[in-house]
């Protein structure tokens, strides 16, 4: 396994050799608020949570398109999916993203895309999660202390946070820091997360990954 951080929501995560894009963000999206580098495959599928630009991309660098945007099994890796809120209102502002759970070789990794709410049911699915890679921004999903709650809440291994602030995109979101300060456990900082890196984890630690 190797996870590395794109920026905004993307992740490049290669699990049992199989390449894969979560939440590949549009180059110039909303409007060119995003001056992120483009991302640059190829890879053997994409993870969408929701149809919004800076989270479904479709560009020829990725290498495919491929979405596993339904329950299945791909090359031995488990997709199951859960829809979630994007908002505090019941789906009534911006509708409703996907959270995405993969699994394999007993590992289990999951995107929350851009859940802006949870419940008990929601909290109760993510049960068993080694790494959980949750919004932290707030405007359009949890903020620090929400995801930070949930976090906690499911117990993960390794909590990473996304959909936070960056001087490369222009959208009102709160910094990572904010997000730091209301996790009560350890926190540290890498530049990529491996199965050896994982193995190094016991008690719920937060990861800041940086981006290129």
């Amino acid at each position: 396994m190797r996870l590395q951080f794109l920026g905004h929501a993307a992740f490049d995560l290669t699990l049992l050799g199989v390449r894969l894009c979560l939440d590949p963000h549009k180059p110039g999206a909303l409007g060119g608020r995003f001056q992120l580098p483009a991302i640059v495959g190829p890879f053997d599928a994409l993870v969408h949570s929701h149809w919004h630009e800076d989270h479904a991309a479709w560009t020829p660098e990725l290498g495919t398109t491929l979405v596993l945007d339904s329950p299945q099994v791909f090359r031995d890796i488990e997709v199951q999916i859960r829809p979630v809120f994007h908002d505090a209102v019941g789906g009534t502002h911006m509708g409703m993203v996907r959270m995405v759970s993969l699994t394999a070789n007993g590992l289990r990794i999951v995107h929350c895309g851009d859940i802006g709410a949870f419940d008990d049911h929601d909290v109760a699915w993510l049960a068993n999660t080694d790494v959980l890679l949750i919004p932290a921004g707030g405007t359009y999903t949890l903020d620090g202390r929400g995801a930070a709650a949930l976090a906690v809440k499911t117990g993960a291994r390794c909590v990473i946070p996304m959909h936070c602030a960056d001087p490369r995109v222009a959208i009102a979101l709160a910094t990572v820091q904010e997000f730091g300060a209301a996790w009560p456990f350890a926190l540290r900082s890498m530049t990529q997360l491996t199965h050896a890196d994982l193995a190094t984890i016991s008690e719920p630690t937060a990861v800041v990954l940086s981006a290129p």
